[in-house]
């Protein structure tokens, strides 16, 4: 539980402290993902709206997710250009990162047509993946054995924290739908309220991994300078 609340806490913190910064790099995902909703809207096979609906979100977000962990640790080692950081990290991992995403994706849509449960399993052992491969520089298998290494022994907390975050999230679309609704509608309703509301998704989910991979470093870091 103290984990739990040191995520959201130190994440919604952040959130709002760096607000800005995080809706133009929320723009990563919102941006292709309001494209594909534009078009899906005009598809009139339910193939074709499928492939417009999750699987884009499934590989559209996690690129968003990478680049918000490098501004936040950027942020918290008070390095400045965090977001050009962040940018220009994507770039350079990019193939690898959309490598990672799509098998992460085809990974979960498998286990929840399967049963459910490993689909959810498989979701939540992956939430340190983009992380392992921006922060780390690990390779694809790499990367994968560390989420699940970072994840496993905390299982249950991430799975209520992200859980929490896309209600919250969630929430806060809403309500901005709901006020500036007044104002906008169609597509540019749902791009303003989706780049407004993804920072109290990410940046909760970037401290996840960056405070899970510091506490797993300790005890090596520390046996070292023993």
């Amino acid at each position: 539980m103290q984990q739990l609340w040191t995520w959201l806490s130190q994440g919604w913190s952040a959130a709002l402290r760096h607000f800005p910064a995080l809706v133009l790099i929320a723009l990563i995902a919102e941006v292709p993902l309001t494209l594909l909703r534009a078009a899906s809207s005009h598809a009139d096979n339910a193939v074709l709206q499928f492939l417009f609906g999750l699987p884009a979100i499934a590989l559209i977000t996690p690129l968003a997710k990478a680049a918000a962990i490098v501004a936040i640790n950027r942020w918290e080692h008070g390095q400045k250009g965090a977001v050009g950081a962040a940018f220009g990290a994507l770039l350079r991992k990019f193939p690898l990162l959309l490598c990672a995403a799509a098998l992460w994706a085809v990974a979960v849509f498998t286990g929840v047509a399967l049963l459910v449960i490993p689909g959810v399993i498989v979701l939540i052992l992956g939430q340190c993946l983009m992380g392992s491969i921006i922060i780390e520089g690990r390779s694809l298998t790499g990367a994968i054995r560390r989420s699940a290494q970072l994840v496993r022994p905390r299982f249950f907390a991430v799975l209520a924290l992200f859980v929490i975050v896309q209600i919250v999230a969630g929430g806060v679309g809403a309500l901005l739908q709901a006020g500036i609704g007044l104002l906008l509608t169609g597509w540019v309703l749902d791009f303003v309220c989706g780049a407004l509301s993804s920072p109290f998704a990410f940046a909760p989910l970037a401290i996840l991994f960056l405070r899970s991979s510091q506490l797993d470093d300790a005890p090596a870091t520390s046996a070292e300078g023993k």
